[in-house]
């Protein structure tokens, strides 16, 4: 795109921001839950328009519970979206169920590889956009033509990216299953290879008495399936021979485009020969018509010879852009193959156990401890501005609290799970 390559040398600070603010973004996404802890707490203590100073100028109590204020509670349910109810049962019936199924240990995609590789494919593709132009309606501009070009060549970059990442994680669950087939096979078929479904919710301890191929059966299905696959390929092989008639589209549209310059050309010449003509007409000096300037044979073959090496440049660059293509697909596949879970309830049992951050009870006790101690200095702030404002004001009951976040979360927990 000559819009795009003429940006960068053009206006280089705006688009070398646009590349900063891209990388910020991808580690921003990279980082999210370091991030956004980061920004609440930050936000919770800013001064004058932060969240404890805004909750610390209401004064009424909570209509259910009257030892406590509704600034109090607030706070806490703020500081609830960053934990989990969870007691050690749930915990462990989680890591079961990610055991039977033989996800136990593989993570899910991150966000930010998802966006970089779908930016470098459509990077890639981007030598290629103009070729995509040549397929749209005829009769718009150029340059409506190269807007549409990239519309088009980022969704083609979007759908290669999702078709491969399911392919992948097709070919993941069908090598699972054809894995616990194989050892039914070779156990001689003593056992049924599926009792039934079991979901998340119940105990996962139902089918301790069955084989490890058929508890992962029970979980993740019986039948193997490469419709995803088959599909992706056939899209991708139908991208690559698009991509493949490039030079020769490119070409054809190149001497399309002399033909019509030349032609703008000798029209030119024309209409200033006959004005020349008709100007010098009363200096009875006469212009022989068709008769062109003709250069020199080295010139003629400097210019040819020019042309050919941008021809062949533009090959070269298409085919490695092509590749390069292709081998950032092959590694998202083989990280879709590597991450995701095969599994139909793994995904959920994942994120109940904090997305692969805890890897015992423990650790994510300790993770509890840590967010119930910042979010109760955070309550004790709020409980010290209440108790200050309300000196400055006629209507407060003038009550104060000694609440903990503690309190607040066992509360929550016997509603959740009553006795």
């Amino acid at each position: 795109m000559d819009i795009i390559k003429e940006f960068f040398p053009t206006s280089p600070y705006i688009a070398w921001s646009i590349v900063s603010v891209l990388a910020a973004m991808i580690v921003i996404v990279a980082l999210w839950e370091k991030v956004s802890w980061w920004w609440f707490n930050t936000w919770m203590s800013f001064p004058l328009i932060g969240r404890i100073a805004r909750l610390a100028k209401d004064f009424n109590m909570d209509s259910v519970d009257r030892s406590w204020f509704k600034a109090e509670k607030a706070l806490c349910r703020d500081y609830k979206k960053f934990i989990r109810i969870q007691d050690e049962h749930d915990f462990n019936n989680n890591i079961d169920y990610l055991t039977k199924a033989g996800d136990n240990g593989r993570t899910s995609m991150p966000s930010w590889i998802w966006m970089l590789t779908v930016a470098l494919v459509f990077a890639g593709f981007m030598g290629f956009s103009y070729v995509f132009s040549g397929f749209l309606t005829q009769g718009i501009s150029e340059t409506i033509q190269q807007y549409y070009a990239v519309g088009f060549t980022f969704i083609i970059s979007v759908l290669l990216v999702v078709m491969t990442h399911f392919s992948g994680h097709e070919l993941y669950v069908s090598n699972k299953i054809k894995h616990a087939r194989r050892e039914w096979t070779e156990d001689g078929r003593k056992h049924e290879f599926r009792t039934r479904a079991i979901p998340l919710d119940q105990q996962q301890s139902i089918d301790d008495d069955q084989p490890s191929y058929t508890q992962l059966a029970n979980r993740v299905g019986t039948h193997v399936s490469y419709t995803i696959t088959i599909v992706t390929v056939a899209f991708v092989l139908s991208v690559t021979a698009l991509a493949a008639v490039a030079p020769l589209t490119t070409s054809v549209r190149g001497q399309v485009s002399e033909k019509e310059l030349h032609q703008g050309v000798v029209g030119a010449s024309n209409k200033a020969e006959l004005n020349v003509e008709l100007s010098v007409d009363r200096l009875d000096t006469t212009i022989k018509e068709g008769v062109n300037p003709v250069l020199p044979d080295a010139d003629v073959t400097a210019n040819q010879a020019i042309k050919d090496k941008a021809v062949m440049d533009e090959v070269s660059i298409n085919r490695h852009s092509g590749w390069g293509i292709f081998v950032v697909l092959a590694f998202f596949f083989m990280f879709s193959y590597k991450r995701g879970f095969a599994g139909r309830h793994s995904e959920a049992a994942f994120r109940a156990i904090g997305k692969g951050r805890y890897s015992s009870y423990s650790e994510m006790r300790d993770h509890y401890n840590e967010v119930v101690d910042i979010a109760q200095s955070k309550l004790e702030a709020l409980q010290q501005k209440l108790e200050d404002n309300s000196a400055y004001q006629v209507t407060s009951s003038g009550k104060h609290t000694t609440n903990t976040f503690r309190q607040f979360m066992e509360m929550e927990r016997q509603e959740d799970f009553p006795d």
